[in-house]
């Protein structure tokens, strides 16, 4: 059976917007997806097709930016070329794509396309590979250090698929099979995810926020590695936990649903307009043990206050965010190894800051949405070494506690990324205060 498909006229303004929005995101600082919906606020008479066709196409083309440079050689830095490129290659849903060149300019498109598809790539494994994947040099040779050469190609390949649309069932609220039928009857499709006692994925990539289920608190878009990460603090009803680093509070609300909304529950974030996102989240999850407290640095008089009190404290810390690539593509040429360097002294003072929270026998949860050594093994073994008072726990037994058995768990702790797991990339340590 043939599958239909239809001509779409690809207008030059649509070649324009994407070229602007391009070059908007490579000079902003923010994530892709900020930029974007900046963009898009200034161009309001653009319509949804308009809008559906730029968002795609420039995030594809920061999938696969370095490929595509690579093909258009003497045009690298032509971005019309390169758009028009992409477009050639990947199309665009089903349509057959009728695209504003001239005769001259198909030549080079399609010469273009065939060393995309088949590109000729030098002998060294870190350049082949960050050219096939379109990631930096440094990144694949951090990766290459310790991991095999088939490892680190299928995490690069893993982290050039776009991410599937995952919730986190507000338990406070439902049960998952309850939310999985009422999103059924409102015409989006679900699965339970493998391993998350509480995720559902999506079939299908949709607007779900303006479902009744969303509006009435029943879940949370969070993607399954993150939900793990709050499952590994086990807390309980009547507890004092802190969330450290809670941004905008997906991890938060989490705690707050395993506690069953009782006990207190510190939001900490140095970030006063994160911290806001989190109230009307709260109270559309009926969530109301949050105290929220933007902190000027980590030695406020509140962190000071809990010194051998919380009995669980979560670091879920900033990051190089190498872990989550497949959501923020623009990240990979955003991250420098200067850059690590500095969020890893970051860390180090936040879980300094933070260890004293913890009460004797007490748990210190740390996680980063990185797969760079030097933010996660590395930074536990130095905490270790000057924190003799905290033992690493076996994350595995943690989990197996709420009958969770995650594959290629080879240590103490948590690491989930999209090759093995279908989820983003996620490390975690759970360290518990003798």
């Amino acid at each position: 059976m043939s599958t239909v498909t239809h001509t779409l006229r690809v207008y030059p303004v649509w070649i324009e917007a994407v070229t602007t929005a391009l070059q908007e995101i490579f000079r902003a600082s923010l994530p892709a997806d900020t930029v974007l919906q900046q963009f898009f606020r200034k161009h309001r008479k653009m319509g949804k097709r308009d809008r559906a066709f730029v968002a795609e196409t420039v995030y594809g083309m920061l999938r696969h930016y370095r490929r595509l440079a690579y093909a258009a050689r003497r045009r690298a830095d032509d971005l019309r070329f390169l758009t028009l490129l992409y477009l050639n290659v990947f199309g665009f849903g089903k349509a057959t794509l009728d695209l504003p060149t001239s005769p001259s300019e198909r030549a080079t498109l399609e010469a273009a396309t065939r060393r995309f598809q088949k590109p000729s790539v030098p002998d060294d494994p870190v350049a082949a590979l960050g050219i096939l994947y379109s990631l930096p040099d440094w990144l694949v040779a951090a990766w290459l250090e310790t991991l095999p050469r088939e490892v680190v190609e299928a995490r690069c390949a893993a982290l050039k698929t776009p991410a599937p649309l995952t919730i986190r069932v507000n338990t406070l609220k439902a049960d998952r099979e309850t939310v999985r039928r009422r999103l059924l009857d409102e015409g989006f499709p679900s699965h339970p995810t493998p391993y998350s006692p509480v995720g559902l994925i999506l079939e299908e990539k949709a607007f779900i926020f303006r479902t009744r289920a969303f509006q009435e608190g029943l879940f949370e878009v969070q993607d399954e590695g993150s939900q793990l990460i709050s499952l590994l603090t086990e807390a309980q009803p009547g507890q004092v936990v802190v969330d450290g680093c809670a941004g905008g509070g997906g991890k938060t609300l989490h705690l707050a649903a395993l506690m069953q909304g009782k006990g207190r529950l510190y939001a900490f974030d140095i970030h006063e307009r994160r911290l806001q996102e989190l109230r009307p989240r709260a109270r559309r999850a009926d969530v109301h043990n949050i105290r929220l407290h933007v902190l000027p640095h980590n030695r406020a008089s509140i962190v000071r206050r809990l010194r051998g009190k919380a009995d669980v404290v979560l670091v879920d810390a900033p990051c190089s965010g190498t872990g989550v690539l497949r959501r923020n593509p623009d990240a990979a040429w955003k991250i420098t190894l200067e850059r690590v360097a500095a969020l890893a002294e970051q860390q180090r003072q936040i879980l300094d800051a933070y260890a004293p929270l913890v009460r004797p026998g007490g748990r210190l949860v740390y996680a980063t949405c990185s797969l760079l050594p030097a933010e996660n093994e590395r930074q536990i073994q130095r905490f270790l070494e000057h924190h003799p008072e905290f033992v690493l726990m076996p994350a595995a037994d943690v989990l197996a506690r709420q009958g969770i058995v995650l594959p290629d768990q080879h240590d103490a702790f948590l690491r989930v990324e999209p090759a093995t797991h279908g989820t983003d990339g996620f490390f975690a340590a759970v360290l518990r205060r003798i």
